[in-house]
């Protein structure tokens, strides 16, 4: 149902208007598939709206979820629609523990997130939306594969956007 238009507009309207029980509900159908469907066209509207309704409990077993294999986020972030749905979940985490295992999991694809026309999207909401000791790992990479970076098509809008969000404060290691 979550991977059809209809079924999807019909779960989306039930999360905006239905209860939290109903929440649940759908909650626990969907959330051993939450992988799959954030990689599908419908699918990933149906959990980008339950990451906007959820409560943090449930979010925090989403972020188990994506993030149970190595490179299993990384490669829903490369996806089309799975950016989509990474984007979400990275702008509506709210605790220590949902952002470390979503940080943890980004770290290693790095380089190859930033090189993608969909993961370096998810690098700058990261940018965005974490705070600066949670996106520092990014002002590591960035400054160790920084010609690399500023010279791939993808990897120099990264840059700019690093230089945008950066505090001024430099440290080194």
């Amino acid at each position: 149902m979550a991977q059809d238009q209809n079924g999807c507009r019909w779960l989306q309207r039930i999360f905006d208007e239905g209860t939290s029980e109903d929440v649940q509900i759908i909650f626990n159908e969907i959330i051993d598939h939450v992988v799959t469907l954030m990689l599908k066209p419908f699918g990933n509207y149906v959990i980008q709206k339950l990451l906007d309704v959820c409560n943090e409990e449930q979010r925090l077993q989403i972020v188990f979820m994506v993030t149970k294999e190595p490179g299993q986020l990384v490669g829903i972030c490369l996806n089309t629609y799975g950016t989509r749905a990474a984007q979400k979940l990275i702008e509506t985490l709210k605790t220590r523990q949902q952002i470390l295992f979503v940080v943890s999991s980004l770290k290693p694809g790095f380089l190859d997130l930033v090189k993608d026309q969909n993961g370096n999207h998810v690098i700058q909401r990261c940018l965005q939306c974490l705070s600066n000791e949670d996106k520092k790992f990014i002002f590591d990479a960035a400054a160790k594969f920084c010609v690399e970076i500023a010279t791939h098509r993808h990897g120099c809008c990264v840059i700019q956007r690093c230089i945008t969000h950066s505090t001024g404060n430099i440290e080194t290691n």
